[in-house]
């Protein structure tokens, strides 16, 4: 047991060695972080400070083999369900065939879904679904996220109590990105969970990516409560292959295994003469809806545009065609500005909840 001397002296070692020298050589910063979670941790802290760790350098976490390392599971907010059919029975005795699946963002975990009373998942319990949540460690890459969700969910599916009829995805931010990939992924091997997949939608995902500088923002924004963790405000630095994926849009493998050789077909706008590169699209199968929000409440103005949510760019969130890359094949009317709201109010504002609601029973079978 580490004891709160020892964990004072710990953070006091860590906070002495992220100096601007430190900063400038991030990989060095991330491996001290890292050992302060392998060996001076105290075993109570929460999930939230675990997911905030994971995002920051989730995958050093993982290349380690470290025990804090967020291991990718569903949940319940209850507990961690299982894909063996007899156990998953036990789990959810009252598990519906209409399942509504939200998928977090970076840095947070699968309880951050519940905000100041609402929980996008939970609005639809009356309404005959089962609320899941998946939790992942966002400082992973999105492809390798994305791979494994596709699976995973293909294993629960078939283990749960009854015929699932329809399946509802809600992803905020990275878990919108997360949710494309495990789409490509299941379409590639020709996973079944697609054929029920009846509605997704993303709720401020940075499709086209978000501007580095404001992932350092959001960092400082997460740590600043916590007075024992303020020195974290100076690892705005550090970028996890997570949050690197994040920052471009990045879904699929090749995109950040080889960078500067697109897989993907390169189109040309017929207007300007700009190479275009085309990504995976969204399922044809599946109705796709993207919501975006603006801090400023004049949707017009192209200032709160481009400032957008406090992190994500509104021409992001919608995935409208920017910097070379076509747009997704999002119908006008799937896609939705509102104004007054930030990243985080995104999980819990009235209008958006109300605008979910709409499309998701809108789409029932």
């Amino acid at each position: 047991m580490i004891s709160k001397n020892e964990w004072s002296e710990k953070l006091k070692s860590l906070k002495e060695d992220i100096s601007s020298k430190v900063i400038e050589n991030s990989e060095f910063a991330k491996q001290r972080v890292v050992e302060l979670l392998e060996h001076g941790l105290p075993p109570a802290q929460g999930d939230a400070l675990l997911a905030s760790f994971n995002g920051l350098v989730g995958d050093h976490l993982l290349q380690r083999n470290s025990r804090f390392a967020i291991p990718m599971v569903f949940t319940d907010h209850t507990q961690h369900l299982s894909d063996d059919a007899e156990v998953l029975e036990r789990q959810l005795p009252d598990a519906s065939g209409r399942i509504v699946l939200c998928v977090h963002g970076w840095c947070m975990a699968d309880k951050g879904w519940v905000r100041k009373g609402h929980d996008h998942g939970k609005q639809f319990i009356n309404a005959g679904y089962t609320p899941i949540y998946l939790w992942y460690n966002t400082g992973n890459h999105i492809s390798l996220n994305g791979e494994e969700f596709a699976f995973r969910l293909e294993k629960l599916l078939q283990a749960w109590p009854c015929e699932v009829k329809e399946l509802v995805i809600i992803g905020h931010s990275m878990g919108g990105l997360v949710t494309r990939s495990a789409c490509h992924y299941a379409g590639l091997n020709q996973l079944q969970w697609l054929q029920v997949l009846r509605t997704f939608i993303t709720l401020g995902t940075p499709h086209n990516g978000a501007p580095l500088a404001k992932l350092a923002c959001w960092i400082d924004e997460q740590v600043a409560d916590t007075p024992q963790l303020k020195f974290l405000q100076k690892l705005g630095e550090i970028r996890s292959s997570g949050s690197k994926d994040l920052s471009r849009g990045y879904i699929v493998h090749e995109d950040w295994q080889a960078p500067t050789i697109p897989f993907k077909q390169v189109e040309q706008d017929t207007a300007t003469g700009t190479a275009l590169i085309q990504r995976p699209t969204l399922p044809d199968t599946v109705q796709c809806y993207a919501i975006a929000s603006c801090l400023g409440k004049n949707l017009q103005d192209e200032n709160n545009r481009k400032l957008g949510d406090g992190l994500v760019p509104v021409a992001s969130a919608l995935a409208e065609s920017t910097k070379g890359v076509l747009a997704l094949n999002y119908p006008t009317e799937h896609k939705w500005v509102v104004g007054g709201v930030d990243h985080l109010d995104l999980l819990n504002h009235p209008a958006v909840a109300a605008k979910v609601s709409e499309w998701v029973l809108g789409n029932t079978l």
